[in-house]
């Protein structure tokens, strides 16, 4: 870890980096170095989908060559005993009040005792439509905050003859994750599994949902091409003018603002429309954090990177660009999370009694990866080669599954 000039070389590795962000990252380094001057932080953003950052991980751990610190904290790496528990150095940190007691928790249910901390959390993210405003203003509606209006919405805004569609559905790279918070938003149902451990995703409510807006919705109110589509798709056909509105998180904010030339009359970032029981059901906020190799020959150096980044200035600085809450309260104290004509839907849903947390099992170790094989059958029922049930039953068996055996780990 020491590199010729006598100083410690931290390494650390982030998921899913854009040209933009990687900017970010570079001006981190130069600042932990000026913090620190005995740290060299060499930053690696890894371009590209999440699942590819995930690989390239992979990779390094079975190959000795992982990284200090990285930013995608998963469950099966804390099983495994990749990740360094951070309890110690937490607890022993003088700037510990600064942090969200509620992330802490939440990245905490991570370890089936739910005890030990395998990462700091950074911030907490929000998943909310991107609407295009002016065209609801050409058919005279407002945003749908019920699921009858989105649909009604969906079906007005659309002008198949000339490449104009209410929705863009994503039916490529992340598309079960998409669907899932939308199919529970639309049900109202807060929890996952019942106490028998049966799984709620195959209810009938969730059902309909994938019929209207899988079966009912493609090739009709959206473009043929979604079936394939990803995000950064998704993101050009709403910007480019062909979609009216698409579903992602506030991450994809700075983009939007900066595509629209920060003309609010044009587009503008939603709650996703109540249920029937009248509130707004949100998935679970996703347990995020920095993490550290717990083979790692500077762990008292990663500590000081990560605790750094977890500074105000740095937090505030980071949060503007990803859209995302700061975990450092002082740092959400900021105008822009409250002022924000975007950040202030994310303070609203993370804030309002109306909106409802589902308990979204990222502490499944194998949770992402059923997401992963249920997107082929997402596919598949896009294409009517399965049924809407069909989808859900087969997601409900891997998640009864994943439940079973994780209850299993625990008595153990």
């Amino acid at each position: 870890g020491e590199n010729s000039g006598g100083e410690t070389k931290v390494t650390f590795w982030a998921a899913a980096v854009t040209e933009e962000r990687q900017e970010f990252f570079d001006w981190f380094a130069d600042y932990v170095n000026e913090v620190y001057p005995e740290i060299t932080l060499e930053m690696v953003g890894v371009p590209g989908n999440l699942s590819d950052y995930r690989q390239k991980l992979d990779v390094a751990i079975q190959a000795g060559t992982a990284p200090d610190i990285t930013n995608d904290f998963r469950p099966e790496l804390v099983t495994n005993g990749y990740y360094e528990n951070l309890n110690t150095y937490f607890e022993s940190w003088e700037d510990k009040g600064n942090i969200n007691e509620a992330l802490i928790k939440s990245n905490k249910s991570y370890d089936p005792a739910g005890e030990g901390l395998y990462a700091l959390p950074y911030s907490s993210q929000t998943w909310n439509m991107w609407v295009r405003t002016d065209w609801l203003k050409e058919i005279n509606q407002e945003i749908p905050t019920n699921w009858d209006a989105f649909f009604e919405d969906v079906k007005n805004l659309t002008d198949a003859n000339n490449d104009r569609y209410g929705l863009c559905i994503r039916g490529g790279a992340g598309s079960a994750n998409t669907l899932e918070m939308l199919m529970y938003a639309y049900s109202g149902i807060t929890n996952y599994f019942n106490e028998d451990g049966s799984s709620t995703i195959n209810s009938p409510k969730n059902v309909e949902f994938v019929q209207k807006y899988l079966v009912d919705c493609y090739n009709i109110y959206t473009a043929q091409d979604d079936l394939t589509k990803g995000w950064s798709d998704l993101a050009n056909a709403f910007q480019s003018g062909k979609a009216g509105i698409v579903v992602h998180n506030l991450g994809s904010a700075a983009s939007m603002e900066s595509a629209f030339e920060a003309d609010y009359s044009k587009f503008q970032a939603a709650k996703f429309p109540a249920s029937e029981e009248g509130y707004v059901v949100h998935a679970g906020l996703m347990p995020l954090g920095l993490s550290m190799n717990a083979n790692s020959k500077n762990k008292e150096a990663a500590w000081k990177v990560m605790s750094l980044y977890l500074s105000e200035e740095v937090n505030t600085k980071y949060c503007k660009l990803y859209g995302e809450i700061p975990a450092n309260v002082k740092a959400t104290e900021d105008e822009f999370f409250s002022k924000s004509p975007y950040m202030s839907v994310g303070v609203d849903i993370a804030t309002s009694e109306n909106v409802r947390f589902n308990d979204t099992p990222y502490y499944l170790p194998t949770y992402s990866n059923i997401q992963s094989d249920m997107e082929p059958n997402i596919q598949a029922v896009m294409s009517g080669e399965m049924t809407p049930q069909q989808l859900l039953d087969t997601w409900a068996q891997a998640l009864e599954e994943a439940y079973k055996d994780y209850n299993e780990s625990v008595k153990k």
